[in-house]
């Protein structure tokens, strides 16, 4: 959209009467204080609807997040649905967390899907993004949509897409329902029905207890028997950082046979301003800052210090975790460390059962670390990697299903998402929840720490370390900076200490390059990313956030000792630092 167009849509808004009267005022405030960038932003163009669907600051302009620009959305949706579906199995499940207006987008979007004869399952409160994947499922629909953003600030607030495998939307069908978003037209014109119309013609639907009731009992199979008193003895602090998980986490670990959960009573209830969260992402620490202060306070008595802090993100698809070590500091677990460690728990009990096939498989992502696969392999199970997104992950599954050539055992992401049991096809902080806790309660019944542990598989498997680093690009000319820089990252690949890459996998080109100007295919889908490989194995991977306005960097090395792994990351951050600092100005 160009700026002469912006700003026609722009009046419009101003002007129409179809515009959310909320809307219309924060446009008005925004031209009396003169925020003329502001405004360009608002209306550069459409919400992009990315691989898995929206995600955005929430206001007014058809750039955001808002009631008009979701009634597209959901129409696309279910005039795809239509297209792919007879009458009778046109059905969607919709969910959503506590964030501003997800109650009202959920609800919205059952309103449209019904004037296109769809048939709704809303839920009446906000649930885990995992229970909204089993539901699909469960109950037999044709898709599902999921109203949140994650772990973005409050400003934020999203919409993701689900195929009737209960995974989220790939391309192709993403790239449908774009196709079909934009045959819509005027997204102040977007048809629906009235919420008791909806219902009255059988069209919209209340998820009854029971779907929760059998995500419940799904859980049981990660249930273990750890012996007498293994579980009483782990101490556990828990904060759902004021999201869904409080709704469920608490009570898995209780029925999984965890009675000592201390939750972190500020953050316990739903609170789509995060009063007390600095920060609703798990993999940061400052989202611990409670936790902490709630450990520190229990280790006041003897024998109650907790020995894990677990923060699962305001959808609670994706749990964090900090452990206590022999010193009694409390120190922060990577997705890529809980990874490693979950599978060197995990595999042997698969193993000692008798469930852990000659085909078994574990499925990460290639930002991941290697500290998994090596775990992995010394089970005998083998690791296959996809691209960033857990709907890859999903992918996989289903095409293991469908050919029976592989056994499905475990899929993670470095971001902390976790998936054991394919019941979910997303990632599932309340299955990880419980294999962490079994973990934490077996390495404590050895006299031992998390940290320890992992140090134990250092030390056999060498010293993977990693880091992630995050460059924010916003508004329309941080679009374009970040393009040049990827653009000439491929031109002049990074170097590190005077050193060229062994090579670069540049999966938006479907290619291994070599020094020597050679290539050879890359066996993965199309996106954005670009990873280095130096000597000895270490990387770094560059791509575009598909859900925010920022680069991410990720950083692997593996080394014979800790302090030459963090000297090879410092070394590594540095060099990106430099070669990025003109394009962030």
């Amino acid at each position: 959209m160009s700026d002469e167009q912006g700003a026609g849509v722009y009046r419009q808004w101003l002007q129409d009467d179809r515009v959310e009267p909320e809307l219309r005022a924060e446009l008005q405030s925004l031209e009396a204080q003169g925020m003329v960038d502001e405004l360009r932003d608002r209306f550069a163009g459409d919400l992009e609807f990315g691989t898995g669907g929206l995600r955005a600051r929430m206001g007014a302009g058809t750039n955001r997040m808002n009631v008009h620009t979701v009634r597209k959305a959901s129409a696309g949706v279910a005039r795809w649905i239509c297209a792919g579906f007879a009458d009778g199995q046109r059905r969607l499940v919709i969910g959503y967390d506590g964030r501003r207006q997800s109650a009202q987008f959920a609800e919205d979007t059952a309103r449209v899907a019904a004037f296109y004869g769809v048939t709704s399952y809303l839920f009446p409160a906000a649930r885990p993004t995992p229970l909204l994947s089993f539901a699909v499922r469960h109950l037999g629909c044709s898709a599902g949509i999921m109203v949140t953003a994650s772990h973005n600030p409050p400003e934020y607030n999203g919409y993701k897409v689900y195929g009737a495998d209960g995974c989220q939307v790939l391309p192709d069908g993403a790239a449908v329902i774009v196709r079909e978003m934009e045959s819509v037209g005027d997204v102040l014109a977007v048809p629906l029905l009235s919420k008791a119309d909806a219902a009255q013609s059988g069209l919209l639907h209340t998820v009854g207890p029971d779907v929760e009731a059998a995500y419940r009992a799904a859980l049981t199979v990660l249930h273990r028997d750890l012996g007498a008193g293994v579980k009483d003895q782990l101490r556990i602090v828990y904060t759902p950082l004021h999201g869904t998980g409080g709704a469920l986490v608490p009570s898995a670990l209780a029925a999984a046979g965890f009675a000592n959960v201390h939750v972190v009573k500020q953050q316990a209830n739903l609170d789509s301003e995060f009063t007390h969260v600095a920060s609703p992402n798990p993999e940061e620490a400052k989202a611990y800052d409670l936790a902490l202060a709630l450990a520190h306070e229990l280790a006041q008595t003897p024998g109650e210090a907790p020995d894990v802090l677990l923060a699962t993100d305001p959808d609670a698809d994706r749990v964090g975790v900090m452990a206590r070590d022999a010193s009694g500091q409390y120190v922060p677990l990577s997705g890529n460390d809980i990874g490693g460690l979950v599978l060197a728990d995990y595999l042997p009990y698969l193993q000692a059962t008798g469930t852990l096939g000659a085909d078994a498989t574990v499925v990460t992502t290639h930002v991941t670390s290697d500290f998994g696969e090596a775990v992995a392999r010394s089970y005998g199970a083998d690791t296959v990697r996809t691209l960033t997104g857990f709907k890859y992950i999903g992918e996989q599954i289903a095409r293991y299903e469908a050919s029976g050539s592989r056994s499905f055992v475990f899929g993670y992401e470095e971001s902390v998402g976790y998936l054991a049991k394919p019941f979910v096809r997303d990632k599932d902080s309340v299955q990880a929840v419980l294999l962490i806790a079994q973990m934490a309660a077996a390495v404590k019944a050895r006299s031992s720490t998390l940290p320890d542990a992992l140090l134990d598989l250092f030390a056999k498997h060498g010293y993977y370390r990693d880091r992630l680093l995050s460059f924010t690009f916003e508004g329309q000319t941080g679009h374009v900076r970040m393009q040049k820089l990827m653009a000439a990252l491929r031109e002049d690949p990074l170097t590190v200490s005077g050193q060229e890459p062994l090579s670069v996998e540049d999966t938006l080109e479907g290619v291994r390059r070599y020094p020597d100007k050679t290539s050879e295919p890359l066996d993965l889908p199309q996106a954005d990313v670009l990873k280095h490989v130096f000597v000895g194995g270490a990387w770094i991977a560059v791509r575009p956030s598909g859900t925010e306005p920022k680069l991410k960097a990720y950083l692997g090395v593996c080394e014979a000792g800790d302090r030459a792994a963090t000297e090879r990351l410092d070394a590594m951050e540095a060099a990106l630092r430099t070669r990025l600092a003109s394009y962030l100005q």
